[in-house]
């Protein structure tokens, strides 16, 4: 029966030190939020006074949960490339090359992930049959073009030299030479 009431004794006291804890943390939270606050007062007040003494500059966006010194890139709208990129290939007459579409819908030349964009727009525009290329040459689907024409314009100039392996590079006609080999006799 002692040790009972010791032990309901000790429990008594064990709850009335977390009650006292809970207090104390409150406490502290409160403090501590009242101390951020006040910081926060004063640094709004001191970038107002300097914006006013040496002149506003662009607010910064404040980025939560990203490591301090990182960086971020910043996502660009890609609405309406792929009607623009149909429309530059449709009032183009004789076919226009990928990098001459980059230029004609305005595009950064230093935006990389934007002529990947463009690339990835013409493949999806070959895959719907809205398009066609002959090598690196794109017309509209119904263009009329005769060979002599497009044979010509794909005759490559050597400023389009750089442009690399954005598009595949084969015409519609011949089958692509990056095939699985499943099935094919070209090793026969």
């Amino acid at each position: 029966m002692a040790l009972k009431s010791a032990l309901n004794a000790e429990m008594k006291r064990l709850k009335g030190d977390a009650k006292s804890l809970e207090k104390k943390r409150a406490e502290l939270t409160a403090e501590i939020d009242k101390k951020i606050a006040e910081n926060a007062g004063k640094q709004e007040m001191l970038q107002n006074f300097m914006d006013a003494t040496f002149g506003a500059k662009p607010k910064m966006a404040v980025s939560r949960g990203k490591a301090s010194g990182g960086t971020r890139r910043k996502r660009r709208n890609r609405k309406g490339v792929k009607q623009r990129v149909l429309n530059v290939i449709n009032a183009s007459s004789g076919g226009i090359k990928r990098n001459a579409i980059i230029q004609e819908i305005g595009m950064a030349s230093s935006d990389e992930a934007g002529h990947q964009y463009v690339s990835n727009t013409l493949r999806a525009l070959l895959d719907e049959s809205r398009i066609e290329n002959r090598g690196r040459v794109y017309f509209p689907k119904d263009s009329g073009e005769t060979s002599e024409v497009a044979s010509s314009a794909v005759e490559e100039s050597p400023s389009d030299s750089a442009e690399g392996t954005a598009s595949s590079g084969t015409s519609s006609d011949e089958p692509s030479s990056s095939s699985s080999g499943f099935g094919s006799d070209s090793h026969n």
